[in-house]
């Protein structure tokens, strides 16, 4: 086998699917850090929740549905990888006949 067949077809696979749980946790702080540090000059989140708050003048339901989108989001997140995980290591689980 050659050294560029090797690492496609057995060192790859291998090395993502013992990467994809890190990467899932860092994808998953990054959208929470993103809610902490809304200073950044791209809009996020919370910094969409602030300007409407500053036009309606109605913080809980605003921060409310923000905190319900994060939730949303992490969920979705987490399910999608979840979802890979298992597909990735479907080969390492016993079938039941």
């Amino acid at each position: 086998m050659s050294g560029s067949l090797l690492y496609r077809r057995v060192i790859l696979p291998r090395a993502f699917r013992l990467a994809l749980p890190a990467y899932t946790n860092e994808l998953i702080l990054m959208l929470k850090g993103s809610a902490l540090a809304s200073t950044i000059t791209l809009l996020d989140i919370t910094g969409a929740a602030r300007t409407i708050i500053a036009v309606t003048y109605t913080p809980v339901e605003i921060f409310l549905a923000a905190g319900a989108l994060y939730l949303i989001l992490s969920f979705v997140i987490i399910q999608g990888f979840r979802w890979l995980e298992r597909r990735l290591n479907a080969h390492l689980h016993a079938r039941l006949a």
